[in-house]
């Protein structure tokens, strides 16, 4: 009886550790259309550098538009601290999301973890829009993150 009652508390602990959802500390919905930039402004608490005439808040842009939908896949064009890099997206799992990690891991990798997960949430094929949803996981308060544009009505 004894193991009994274990393997159902160790069962009834994992299943709520899988199954809790994640709280992310920002979260934004963009609707661009072709080619129309989505901008996420980060500004580092930690200042590990001098601001410069360019960056004078020591803030990182994340860019992000998409240039083409076809077959149910939408190609997405990123660009971080000056990094381009393309995506080809799905609205199925695993293909429909991206991570890119905004700031180095802090010693403890599983607290101090910031990232931004970008989803490929719909697409609006009477406008032309397509709808990407930005989650941006921070749990030591170690950026500031601002949008734009700003969500629309």
């Amino acid at each position: 009886m004894n193991k009994l009652w274990c393997f159902f508390c160790g069962l009834l602990f994992c299943s709520n550790t899988l199954l809790a959802q994640i709280e992310y500390e920002y979260e934004h919905k963009f609707i661009l259309k072709k080619d129309e930039v989505g901008l996420v402004l980060i500004n580092h608490k930690e200042v590990t550098k001098k601001p410069t005439a360019e960056n004078p808040n020591n803030e990182y842009l994340l860019k992000l538009r998409w240039t083409l939908f076809t077959n149910n896949m939408l190609t997405l064009l990123v660009n971080y601290r000056g990094y381009p890099t393309q995506y080809v997206l799905e609205k199925k799992y695993p293909l429909e999301s991206i991570v890119i990690p905004l700031l180095p891991d802090g010693d403890n990798k599983m607290i101090a973890r910031t990232y931004a997960r970008i989803v490929f949430n719909d697409f609006d094929q009477r406008n032309k829009e397509a709808i990407l949803d930005i989650f941006i996981e921070d749990n030591q308060q170690r950026i500031e993150v601002e949008f734009k544009p700003k969500k629309k009505p």
